[in-house]
C-alpha cells in the first residue's frame, strides 16, 4: 500500500467536504427548477382567470346594452298600440258618421 503524502491527504478532505456542498448545490438546482415550474402553472391560472373576467365584464356589458334596447322597442311597442287604438277609433267614427259598413 502506497503511503500518502500530505498533499493527497488534503485531497481527500476537500472531496469529502465537498460532497455535501455538491448534494446541497443539486437540491438548490433542484428546488429553483420547481420553483419555476410552479410559477409558470400561476401564471397560466391567472391568465385564464383574466380571461375569464373579461369575459365576464364583455356578457355584462352586453346585457346592460340588449336590456336598453329591450326598453327602447318596449316603449316603440306601445306607442304604435296607442296610434293604433287612436286610429281604430277615428275609424269606426267615420264609419259611424258616414253610415259606411266598414270591416
Amino acid at each position: 500500500m502506497p503511503i500518502m503524502q500530505a498533499g493527497d491527504d488534503m485531497a481527500s478532505k476537500l472531496m469529502i467536504a465537498g460532497i455535501p456542498l455538491l448534494i446541497s448545490l443539486g437540491g438548490l438546482i433542484f428546488t429553483l427548477e420547481a420553483t419555476a415550474q410552479e410559477s409558470e402553472e400561476v401564471e397560466e391560472r391567472v391568465r385564464v382567470l383574466e380571461v375569464k373576467q373579461a369575459e365576464s365584464s364583455s356578457t355584462k356589458v352586453m346585457v346592460s346594452q340588449n336590456t336598453e334596447r329591450m326598453a327602447r322597442l318596449e316603449a316603440v311597442v306601445m306607442e304604435n298600440a296607442k296610434q293604433l287604438n287612436k286610429l281604430s277609433q277615428d275609424m269606426a267614427a267615420v264609419c259611424q258618421a258616414t253610415g259606411a259598413r266598414c270591416r
